[in-house]
């Protein structure tokens, strides 16, 4: 986590966000296709990859990084970037180093995991959970400044309130709750690695 009194530190310095070419699979589970064993979880995977990809759904990671990326601006005084290129999924810290050598700072934030899966009590209804990794590279150093994982597993009162099959296949219901996701590891990581002010949250938006 950044220390509390480093925020005059980073006035300036050049922040680039990374970007991946692949995202993991995404099993969309049904009642039926988990009685099927390993050919039901090839089923879901097939399934809920096409999702996706029909919905043109883009890696929430990017959305979190985006909003990370313009608190700590606000905060900090960075010089925001958002790499042109793609990185690839297994990139680690050393590489990640050296292909943004031409910057102070790499915000990387992964998606680790996501999936839909039924309620045991409503096969009507689905719970979409997201898992994301996020750290802050010094560039100079090849060190991890700041490191933190968010996994969001939605609760709800009523399932009734959570998308349908139906929501997930045309991407209402998957986009509707991935932002909120995205809403939820924002605030996480921020507070949970101290990535920049609690009072600068309100201010955050997309990065151009």
């Amino acid at each position: 986590m950044l220390a509390p009194d480093t925020a005059g530190a980073f006035s300036g310095k050049s922040l680039v966000l990374s970007k991946y070419n692949e995202l993991p699979d995404f099993p969309a589970q049904t009642a039926v296709n988990v009685q099927f064993g390993v050919v039901g979880v090839l089923t879901a995977i097939s399934n809920g990859n096409a999702i996706i990809r029909r919905n043109n759904i883009q890696d929430p990671a990017l959305g979190i990084s985006r909003q990370l990326a313009q608190g700590m601006q606000n905060s900090h005084g960075f010089n925001v970037t958002e790499a042109d290129d793609f990185v690839a999924l297994k990139s680690d810290v050393p590489e990640l180093a050296a292909r943004y050598q031409d910057y102070d700072y790499v915000l990387d934030v992964k998606t680790l995991g996501w999936s839909s899966i039924y309620f045991p009590t409503d096969w009507d209804n689905y719970r979409v959970i997201y898992t994301a990794h996020a750290r802050l590279i010094s560039v100079d150093s090849g060190q991890v400044v700041a490191e933190q994982v968010c996994s969001h597993v939605p609760d709800y009162a009523n399932t009734n309130q959570a998308p349908s099959y139906v929501q997930l296949e045309n991407g209402t219901g998957l986009n509707a709750t991935l932002n909120k996701s995205i809403e939820y590891c924002v605030d996480h990581i921020r507070a949970a690695a101290q990535l920049y002010n609690a009072g600068q949250a309100d201010s955050v938006a997309a990065v151009e």
